[in-house]
């Protein structure tokens, strides 16, 4: 069958080589131009040319003219006649299927044959024609050309084409959410690409996510120490212009340090930092330890349930299977390993029902040296070294917690001790070294107190490697300085801070990048945009040699700007369209499953709308959150540290 938007031609289709050699005789003969003539006015030319003019091409010129027989002998007989097997769904389909006749004026026709088992006949009154057929006794091979049943078929499709028109409008409907949510999208980065100055936009979400973050650490039942860590997070402390800037946590110690006496101060902070960060792991312990418990409990339950089942169950055999197949069947229902002693067996093949206790007791004993290891594991990384502990441990859980609080409140003292003495140690060492006159030295003793370095072996080279760890944090002690601050007070300061460090920031990259140009620059146009922006285009082709001191510093702020600018433009465009593809992915799940909310008497549309408005909000959110937390971390230089040598 013909494609779409190809006729089929009476007569079959002429080759291109076939016109080709006729136009060529034709040419021949004299006549001018025979490109233009029509297929009708060749043939009529053609019977008008003498034999002779053939030549090699009279195969070619006998296929022309047998081609106008054929299509006038098709044309007698009718033309093309369609037949159809059966009727479809869809009108459409039905009069694309009779219009493949009569084409171009050429004769034609078309018939549909259908049986009352075809999908349309059956979905839509085929069995009223049946019950018809079957009353009236009329012979199924009896064709049947009743114009009732042609209006049936028709009704039938129009139902149809209705029904398949309200699902591609409820298609649509569908899609129209997700389009204006993509037109939001692709109008924010267009305007990001175009857009000369983007510090704007960063400060509104830097602003929205701090006042969101400051209301959520107040409100925190730990206190606010996730704040402080995710401050330290977003912008920690980088090398700037005039030396080493501090975070938000460090900006607050630092305000505790007196430049009286300036050697307790620092140990001050170092000592209450350990000991918050101890008091904080102490209560992570009593919380795992209290969950342990009632996760014991209720497994315990679990058992002795199940254990009562089993129980009941051999009650009711007539025989009592042998002890070992009762251990392997307790054993595989506890998933346990339990081991049963002489006496227990013997007690199980004479009356099991008397062993029942014992064996509870013992599940209950095995599980709760299980769930023990699992909370020593948990307490020694919590507290980052081994612990020696009481050995064996006691199957009652009361007193197991209480040696596993004891004896973990016992190490975290232990830890404290040394590290105190190892910092009071260091700190004369370090005061020595560092510059602590200023804030820039201050913070780097601060942060050379906090981390220490070690001996290790190296699995892959099976060589001793020095290893740089983090001893002990400051946050906890950063966030108990919080304590009765409101919250507009404390974004008002966070945001001052963040400012701050976005000027440095920038002075820093103007400071960087103008000594990496100016090494190969002769003019000023050498250093790209930022020269217009200083400077206008009129200065461009100027000498670099020129320039003012107070002019340089003009320069160095422009390139500053402008690379800072264009960091905040790649982190935009790089967290749209990272977190939008995801949504894309989540949005299509969400499509798929939205129609199981008809079984709720819920309209899935309304759902579909109100839940894809949710998922973009916490997009915008996303994207906001994944811009913040890299705004700060494009620096030209990192932070060096070296810590003191640790005895552990």
């Amino acid at each position: 069958m013909a494609g779409r938007g190809v006729d089929i031609k009476l007569g079959g289709e002429l080759a291109e080589e076939v016109i080709s050699a006729v136009n060529r005789v034709l040419s021949k003969a004299g006549y001018n131009d025979p490109f233009d003539m029509t297929l009708q006015d060749r043939r009529e030319a053609l019977k008008k040319t003498d034999p002779s003019h053939y030549g090699i091409y009279e195969a070619e010129v006998k296929l022309f003219l047998q081609y106008f027989e054929e299509m006038e002998s098709v044309k007698e007989l009718g033309g093309l006649h369609v037949i159809g097997s059966e009727r479809h769904e869809a009108r459409r389909i039905d009069n694309q299927l009779r219009g493949r006749a009569a084409r171009q004026g050429d004769p034609g026709s078309s018939r549909f044959y259908l049986s009352l088992q075809d999908d349309l006949m059956r979905l839509f009154g085929g069995e009223q024609v049946s019950g018809v057929m079957e009353r009236l006794k009329v012979d199924d091979t009896l064709p049947l050309e009743v114009r009732l049943v042609s209006n049936m078929i028709e009704g039938s499709q129009t139902r149809v084409e209705g029904a398949n028109f309200d699902v591609r409008k409820h298609l649509l409907e569908y899609d129209d959410v997700l389009n204006k949510q993509r037109q939001q999208i692709y109008s924010q980065r267009d305007r990001i690409f175009v857009k000369e100055d983007l510090s704007e936009d960063v400060a509104d979400m830097l602003e929205s996510e701090v006042t969101k973050r400051v209301e959520m650490g107040l409100a925190d039942e730990e206190g606010p120490w996730k704040l402080i860590a995710w401050l330290d997070q977003v912008q920690p402390p980088f090398d700037a212009k005039d030396g080493l800037f501090p975070s938000f946590g460090f900006k607050l110690l630092l305000g505790q340090i007196n430049d009286a006496d300036l050697r307790a101060s620092i140990l001050a902070i170092a000592s209450k930092s350990i000991e918050a960060e101890n008091a904080h792991a102490f209560r992570a312990i009593d919380s795992l330890v209290e969950k342990t418990e009632e996760s014991l409990k209720q497994q315990i339950s679990e058992r002795e349930d199940a254990l009562d089942a089993y129980f009941q169950g051999l009650r009711d055999l007539e025989e009592t299977p042998r002890p070992q197949k009762i251990l392997e069947e307790i054993n595989a229902l506890m998933r346990l390993q339990l081991r049963f002693g002489n006496d227990l067996q013997k007690t199980l093949a004479d009356d099991p029902e008397d062993a029942k206790d014992d064996i509870q007791e013992m599940v209950a004993n095995q599980l709760t040296l299980i769930h023990a290891t699992r909370v020593i594991g948990a307490i020694q990384n919590r507290v980052g070294e081994q612990i020696q502990w009481q050995n064996p441990l006691p199957p009652d859980w009361d007193e197991l917690s209480y040696i596993l609080l004891n004896t973990a409140r016992d190490a975290l003292d232990k830890k404290r001790d040394r590290l105190n003495s190892q910092i009071v140690r260091d700190l004369d060492v370090l005061l020595q070294r560092e510059d602590a006159s200023t804030d820039a030295g201050r913070l780097r003793l601060l942060l050379t107190l906090s981390q220490g370095t070690r001996t290790a072996f190296d699995q892959k080279t099976h060589k001793q490697v020095k290893q740089v760890f983090t001893r002990f944090t400051y946050v906890f002690h950063a966030a108990q300085l919080l304590d009765g601050m409101e919250a507009e007070t404390l974004a008002d300061d966070v945001m001052d801070h963040l400012e701050a460090a976005e000027v440095a920031l920038r002075e820093t990259w103007g400071q960087s990048e103008f000594s990496r140009l100016k090494m190969n620059a002769t003019k000023l146009a050498d250093f790209g945009p930022a020269a217009r922006i200083a400077f206008g285009e009129e200065r461009l082709n100027e000498a670099i040699s020129g320039l003012s001191e107070s002019e340089a510093e003009q320069l160095s702020a422009a390139i500053g700007k402008y690379v800072l600018n264009e960091v905040h433009r790649q982190l935009l465009l790089g967290a749209f369209s990272e977190l939008w593809v995801e949504y894309l992915t989540k949005v299509e799940a969400l499509r798929v499953s939205i129609g199981l909310e008809a079984y709720a008497q819920r309209d899935p549309l309304v759902q579909y709308k109100g839940r894809a408005s949710e998922m973009f909000a916490q997009l915008l959110e996303d994207v906001r959150g994944l811009v913040i937390s890299r705004a700060f971390a494009a620096r030209p230089r990192r932070v060096e540290i070296t810590p003191l040598e640790t005895s552990e």
